[in-house]
């Protein structure tokens, strides 16, 4: 896929926020793989591994086609590690 990213003040805020670095929302988004894509509507969340093997939700909206905008990421928790782990192991893409 080849796909842009771009990043504004917002994200880099909201990554913050949620303890994110932004090297792992680009390793997720590049290098991840298999990783969990849900595309609805112009939202975009991918599920994968960062750098630490942590799992990550990154969050973008689809600003034109192939083109997006990185909006937030977190660390996924509890049920939600064990449901990605379920669909990863499968080999999503």
């Amino acid at each position: 896929m080849d796909e842009e990213y771009r990043w504004d003040d917002d994200s880099y805020e909201a990554l913050a926020v949620n303890k994110v670095a932004w090297q792992d929302v680009v390793y997720v988004l590049r290098y991840a793989h298999p990783k969990i894509r849900q595309h609805i509507g112009s939202i975009l969340r991918i599920i994968g591994r960062g750098r630490d093997a942590q799992l990550l939700a990154v969050t973008l909206i689809e600003e034109s086609d192939d083109q997006y905008l990185v909006v937030t990421a977190r660390h996924l928790t509890g049920d939600e590690i064990t449901d990605a782990e379920v669909l990863l192991n499968r080999g999503a893409s």
